[in-house]
């Protein structure tokens, strides 16, 4: 026996889907989303990947054990706070290879490296070196992994910077960055610049 059909149903309640909503949603019919639910059916493993990947659950909780009505509404609370990505079209930019030449950007790779983006509102800012309205590009990791300098971390429905690992939170590592850093940070950047354009040009 598994908590997927009762876990389903919760996820679906929370996020206010009805079963046919959230049936398009997961590319599947109504009548298989009830199925699941009321445990007459469990799900393929293709099936059973994309719910968990659309919802950022892992598949071990999604199946193992019942998710509690609070982890579910922290959840959502949490997505609340990251930004969907712009769609983009593929032909608007272009990816520079090793050799120089140029290719069409493939977004579906490099949406890969990260689980979710995080816009930093001015609160944050005001306890980070990050500025207002900086991207962070969020891949979640486990409690284990500790080859990362800096994470984003969800704790109480709120994320906060750390140098480390927390244990009872989502942990998230910085994979990327867009927009602007401290001053520091970036007259850090520019002396790297200039040295590299010394080396190069021997200026």
């Amino acid at each position: 026996m598994t908590y997927f059909g009762t876990n389903l149903k919760k996820i679906r309640q929370i996020k206010g889907l009805s079963q046919q909503a959230f049936a398009e949603l997961i590319d599947l019919n109504r009548g298989v989303v009830s199925s699941y639910e009321e445990g007459r059916a469990e799900p393929k493993i293709e099936t059973l990947l994309r719910i968990a990947n659309y919802f950022s659950i892992s598949t071990d909780d999604i199946i193992s054990k019942p998710l509690t009505v609070n982890q579910l509404a922290n959840f959502s609370l949490i997505e609340d706070s990251m930004v969907v990505p712009i769609e983009l079209k593929p032909t608007n930019l272009n990816e520079i290879k090793s050799d120089g030449t140029k290719q069409t950007a493939d977004f579906q790779k490099i949406t890969t490296l990260f689980d979710v983006i995080h816009v930093v509102d001015a609160d944050l800012a005001a306890k980070c070196r990050f500025k207002e309205n900086t991207v962070l590009f969020l891949k979640e990791i486990e409690m284990q992994t500790d080859s990362f300098s800096e994470y984003a971390v969800v704790i109480h429905g709120k994320i906060v910077l750390s140098n480390t690992l927390l244990p009872n939170a989502i942990n998230y590592a910085i994979v990327g960055v867009l927009g602007n850093e401290t001053p520091n940070n970036q007259n850090t950047i520019l002396e790297r610049l200039a040295l590299l354009e010394k080396k190069v040009f021997g200026n």
